[in-house]
């Protein structure tokens, strides 16, 4: 009320005056109060700061912003006015800074910019009580403030990165930018933002602001299955606050299991952050209760879908591979889950050495028909490791499956593969890639976390048989929150050979964009037999079952025999022409099946039903991707 009052009373003041102080359409809406290093270098005189904050005009007009102050509204403290003839254009963004020169250093030239003086010090700590950022006008009438906290809903920023603290498109209105789920850490590819690293490791999206929110994260309609990659979870179990983001990302994975057609889960390594210490180098959990938090992560999936762990190297030795000792084996076991026992025909085919999962291999044979060889490799993989898994990927039985190879340390954030200091004890990523990857036609993929910088990198190289090899490194630990959440989505495509990848964060519900996030990559093609729409590897009434499910679709869908992007009576007629075909085979045993008459009826009859059905339960449109 007394807010209010006092607005009211400046209102009338300035009609008193012939001035107007109605509060302005411009808005607080990205702050960065905790960049990576120094926020205030005081070495140096003038001294260097490298916090700034945001401004943007969510008004139809231009607004004259001279003489205006940004300032911390809690403490009174305010900078320099922006001087005259500073404006800012409908819908376009100012940047606030106390030192344009080392803005540009980190974030490049070209960004609408101010620099002012007494730059007021932002609390990395912030509470509602000791951090408003606030802008007034030149009469001095505060035209917007943000209360934001680390706690209570606000986003923190507490990771290893600078990131800055942005508005969602949701968000951006003076009443708005108060509500702390409308704000979120700044990552590389949401909502603009990107990694930079000139000066100092942070995200952010300065100049730039997004104003229309993300479409939902929904499956790829053309997918035949997908498979989920973990990073590296050691910052979600050292710590008792983020741990619940850890559990949210597997409860995910458990609850889409059947609309994202998840059939295996694979996770990069470091899977606790100190392998066997009572006094934890950092976060709140000594080793023990860390790794008992990874066995509660994934113990969601237990009996759900099979997963694969890598062991990094802070899964060995004390703190961070001391020596070759881990813990894994104490709290990770093949008979934890069914699906991947082998004793009860689970996915794992051997462990080198019995009882020790760091290094084993499994096999399956995906939905669409692709046989799959998966490796996990302990960190920094011994000679003897690698002589071994070269035996297992040179089985004659294996010749016609993908390999993919599971370990901690290959791939980089700058699309190079990390080299071994000592290839006589252990091999990284070119040792690996030189003496396992590619002397073996069936490898096409592998994934790994381990670094940081930009958290993403993606290479495809030729092996000796002139074959292409996708190796994909993802790792998003040096963020807030433990990592943000993210996993990746790897959809296996119906068209038998093409690979999407996606990123996304069940935590912020969010994903990113750019070619680090979201790609395709083709592997080897697979013989799909016509008529085959449940990819069974024979044509049988399970896929006139799919077929008359999915009639009038249109788009990418199993049952589109012909290749028209519709399902209909001509897709039927592919599935009858090849029905008691099994791959492999010839012309199976022509069975009674409808005419072709009858089965356009079946079609007119479903379409009718399929659409007063959808009419009845209002169903969305179904995403296709063009």
């Amino acid at each position: 009320m007394l807010r209010r009052f006092c607005w009211v009373v400046a209102i009338m003041i300035g009609a008193i005056s012939g001035i107007s102080y109605a509060r302005a359409d411009v808005i607080i809406s990205e702050i960065m109060y905790n960049p990576q290093g120094t926020d205030l270098d005081t070495t140096v005189t003038p001294n260097i700061s490298r916090e700034w904050v945001e401004l943007y005009n969510t008004g139809a007009t231009s607004t004259d912003l001279s003489g205006w102050q940004f300032g911390d509204q809690a403490s009174n403290s305010w900078a320099s006015a922006f001087p005259a003839g500073t404006s800012l254009a409908s819908h376009q963004a100012l940047v606030v800074t106390g030192d344009t020169t080392s803005f540009d250093k980190e974030w490049g030239a070209g960004i609408n910019r101010i620099q002012v003086t007494g730059f007021p010090v932002l609390g990395n700590n912030p509470t509602a009580t000791s951090d408003r950022p606030a802008i007034r006008n030149g009469s001095g009438a505060v035209q917007d403030n943000v209360s934001y906290d680390d706690e209570n809903g606000w986003p923190r920023v507490n990771g290893s990165d600078g990131q800055s603290i942005a508005l969602v498109p949701q968000g951006l209105s003076a009443t708005a930018n108060n509500i702390p789920t409308n704000w979120k850490p700044s990552m590389r590819g949401v909502y603009g933002a990107v990694y930079k690293s000139a000066d100092g490791e942070n995200h952010g999206s300065p100049g730039v602001v997004d104003t229309t929110p993300q479409i939902p994260f929904t499956p790829s309609p053309d997918a035949a299955w997908s498979m989920v990659y973990l990073p590296d979870t050691q910052n979600y179990v050292k710590s008792s606050t983020d741990f619940h983001i850890g559990q949210q990302q597997t409860q995910w994975i458990k609850d889409h299991l059947n609309d994202f057609k998840i059939k295996l889960v694979i996770q990069g390594g470091d899977i606790v952050n100190n392998n066997d210490t009572n006094d934890p180098t950092s976060g709140d959990q000594n080793s023990t209760q860390q790794w008992q938090n990874a066995k509660t992560m994934f113990s969601t999936l237990n009996g759900v879908v099979p997963y694969v762990v890598a062991a990094g190297n802070h899964d060995f030795g004390f703190t961070n591979a001391d020596n070759r000792d881990t813990m894994i084996n104490s709290y990770f076991k093949a008979d934890d889950n069914p699906l991947v026992d082998p004793a009860k025909g689970g996915i794992m085919k051997a462990e080198m050495t019995p009882g020790q999962i760091q290094n084993a291999y499994y096999a399956f044979t995906a939905p669409d028909g692709r046989k799959m060889l998966v490796f996990s490799l302990e960190w920094e993989p011994q000679p003897a490791t690698v002589a071994w898994a070269n035996s297992i990927a040179a089985l004659p039985q294996y010749a016609g499956y993908t390999a993919t190879l599971l370990t901690h340390n290959y791939l980089q954030g700058d699309n190079t593969r990390s080299t071994s200091t000592n290839v006589a004890a252990d091999y990284s990523g070119q040792e690996l890639w030189d003496g396992l990857i590619k002397t073996h036609p069936n490898f096409e993929m592998t994934f790994n976390g381990h670094f940081g910088g930009d958290g993403a990198g993606v290479l495809r190289s030729t092996d000796n048989a002139g074959k292409g090899v996708e190796q994909m490194f993802f790792n998003s630990q040096f963020e807030t929150f433990g990592g943000d959440g993210w996993l990746r989505v790897v959809e296996f495509l119906q068209d038998g050979k093409t690979v999407r990848v996606r990123t996304y964060s069940p935590y912020h519900d969010l994903y990113r964009t750019g070619p680090d996030y979201e790609f395709t990559f083709t592997l080897s093609s697979l013989s799909i037999l016509p008529g085959d729409y449940n990819r069974d590897g024979k044509v049988d009434m399970g896929d006139y079952v799919v077929w008359r499910d999915s009639v009038g679709e249109q788009g990418y869908f199993a049952a589109d025999g012909n290749g028209d992007q519709i399902v209909d009576v001509n897709d039927y007629n592919v599935w009858r022409q090849h029905y008691g075909q099994t791959s492999g085979s010839g012309a199976g045993e022509f069975v009674a099946v409808p005419e072709p008459a009858c089965a356009a009826m079946m079609v007119l009859g479903l379409c009718l039903a399929s659409t007063a059905r959808r009419g009845r339960l209002q169903k969305p449109a179904r995403n296709r991707l063009k």
